[in-house]
């Protein structure tokens, strides 16, 4: 499970770091080759204390010649001394390439789904909610890299730092090293047994834990207000604590499964060092140096593997637990079609040319198979018109507004702009006569002048006033004390929500469109401040195209022609009184606005 997790991973992620991953198993490969150099000078350095007879420098390294045993201990101390410094400066440079490796791929990753959502068509991206998408990037890019890649290159290397001093223990003790081993390995094998099932389990808990609590602080942070005005704080706290205390209970689970394996690996290294003590003794009953020289050296492995056993067992521990992640993310990267991203930036050719009418022309449009929302749809709109599109929920009017700015593509018919199709290859030109004013407005935390040209690499101060002025907001934001430098305060000492919604029309303006459309723009408003809007876009249509959608036919009353929509399908075209007069449906809306 854990290799296909991996082959999985590797395939879907690891494009262009093969080579770099082999790097990191020659640099683990020459870790372990200096600890066991620095544990095999041991032998001949205590030796030599105990038995100076016995030892001769020269014999291995014949250009080297010393008079008396202190020289030749001091430079055999010497030479373990610098292995171990050398050593460990290498693993700490080999630790910071490793760091900035994984940092980068955990960045690629995140830059790969924002890319996406950024880049893939509109109805691609509607597949997952703003809380989804978070999670993928916040949550499931860390885990993935932090709990898996990250522990999966430290496993490597304390496994090969293992085997290089368990290779010269068996070289030097062949027959203790073999029956130790055998006793480790046997050991960590049951225990890994042991805790595998357990670690899978709470590695799914927590993944789905973490998801539920990240929900619930989206869903209290994003709806404060709303949660006031119903007075349900206790409510949706109280199911904020239940989510936490939840996800601590697994955390503390998983910490507490996480905390024993060191414990455990310190018995074992306790015991294998008695267990190959008491055999090398066994087997060398008459000589003493040799006895307390192998001791020495069996010390001082023991004392490199029981640390590198320790992280072994964390990073395996970690690995179960974030194995879960890791499906959940390949699971969400092939939920989404990647080949549709599209970054190639469009020549900066102008717009295209409207003078005249836009033309739909038995349009048809569904977001699945099973549904058509948009039915044979036929108008035009000419320019200068004010354009209201007004039905019940359900009737298509947003996604008719989503595809009139080409967010989503049509499944049949065309779009036409003084007779020239729109299609994928022009309709950025067509997009660039085009300002949008949502229902809600994203107020950002930067001065006034940044929140009007929000998505504008250049800021132009005079057309920041002149958009503010044409959203008959100046006379407000002249009164703050740094102008258009100043910053929003959201609140009470804020702006108003009237203000809030000319601030989206000046940003709307500020591009200075050609035509305006409005999506439920006024719907969030009360009856006078939508009037002083109305009258204010009334003012704006005269050197504009306006499109508006709304629910309040109070909205749309100014409007010249009317698109009336029901079921997908438009119903009449006509102006306010031409379609009050032809629908008892229609009367019954005036009726219920009252709004005569």
């Amino acid at each position: 499970m854990f290799l296909e997790n991996l082959n999985s991973f590797l395939r879907y992620f690891g494009r262009g770091r093969y080579l770099k991953l082999v790097g990191f198993a020659a640099l683990s490969l020459t870790a372990g080759t200096l600890e066991s150099l620095g544990v095999a000078l041991i032998y001949p350095f205590v030796m030599l204390i105990i038995q100076p007879d016995m030892v001769s420098i020269s014999k291995y390294i014949p250009f080297l010649k010393f008079d008396n045993t202190i020289a030749s201990g001091l430079f055999i101390g010497f030479a373990v001394l610098l292995i171990i410094i050398f050593k460990n400066i290498f693993i700490v440079i080999s630790q910071y390439i490793q760091n900035v490796f994984v940092m980068n791929w955990r960045l690629s990753l995140m830059r790969r789904f924002m890319e996406y959502f950024l880049y893939a068509p509109y109805k691609c991206t509607m597949k997952s909610s703003v809380n989804d998408k978070l999670y993928i990037l916040n949550t499931l890019c860390g885990s993935v890299i932090d709990g898996f890649v990250v522990r999966i290159l430290n496993l490597m290397t304390n496994i090969v730092i293992i085997s290089m001093i368990l290779v010269l223990l068996l070289i030097k003790f062949l027959i203790p090293a073999i029956i130790t081993v055998v006793f480790v390995l046997t050991a960590i094998i049951v225990q890994n047994k042991f805790f595998k099932n357990r670690t899978t389990k709470i590695a799914k808990a927590l993944a789905e834990e973490s998801h539920e609590q990240q929900k619930a602080t989206l869903e209290n942070l994003g709806n404060i207000k709303e949660i006031k005005i119903l007075s349900s704080e206790n409510m949706f706290y109280d199911n904020y604590v239940k989510m936490s205390e939840s996800l601590k209970n697994v955390q503390i689970i998983s910490g507490f499964y996480a905390a024993i394996p060191p414990y455990i690996v310190e018995i074992l290294v306790v015991i294998a060092l008695l267990l190959m003590a008491y055999v090398i003794a066994a087997m060398n009953p008459d000589s003493n140096s040799s006895l307390v020289a192998s001791y020495a050296i069996i010390v001082a492995a023991i004392f490199r593997i029981a640390p590198a056993l320790n992280r072994i067992q964390s990073s395996v521990i970690a690995i179960n637990t974030s194995r879960n992640f890791v499906k959940m993310l390949l699971d969400e990267y092939k939920r989404y079609d990647f080949s549709v991203v599209n970054r190639s930036k469009p020549k900066d050719d102008g717009r295209l040319d409207f003078r005249h009418e836009i033309t739909f022309e038995n349009v048809y449009f569904s977001y699945n198979e099973r549904k058509e929302v948009l039915k044979n749809i036929s108008f035009k709109i000419n320019k200068g018109d004010f354009v209201g599109i007004i039905g019940l929920s359900g009737a298509g009017k947003s996604t008719l507004a989503d595809v009139i700015m080409g967010l989503l593509p049509v499944d049949s018919g065309k779009i036409l702009v003084d007779g020239v199709e729109v299609t994928d290859k022009n309709f950025y030109k067509f997009r660039r006569l085009i300002g949008y004013v949502p229902q809600q407005i994203n107020i950002l935390d930067k001065s006034i002048k940044d929140n009007i040209a929000w998505g504008c690499e250049e800021v132009d101060d005079e057309r920041v006033i002149n958009s503010l002025k044409s959203a008959k907001l100046w006379d407000v934001i002249n009164e703050y004390p740094e102008g258009i430098d100043s910053n929003i305060l959201v609140g009470s000492t804020g702006l108003s929500q009237g203000q809030k919604q000319r601030l989206a029309i000046a940003r709307a303006l500020y591009r200075e469109p050609e035509i305006l459309i409005l999506d439920e723009a006024t719907s969030a408003l009360d009856v006078h401040v939508e009037s002083e809007i109305t009258e204010m876009l009334t003012d704006v249509g005269k050197s504009k195209t306006i499109i508006a959608i709304a629910h309040r036919l109070s909205t749309l009353k100014s409007c010249n022609k009317l698109i009336y929509m029901k079921d997908g399908v438009i119903v009449d075209i006509g102006t306010f009184e031409e379609l009050r007069s032809r629908y008892e449906d229609f009367e019954e809306l005036v009726r219920l606005s009252k709004i005569d």
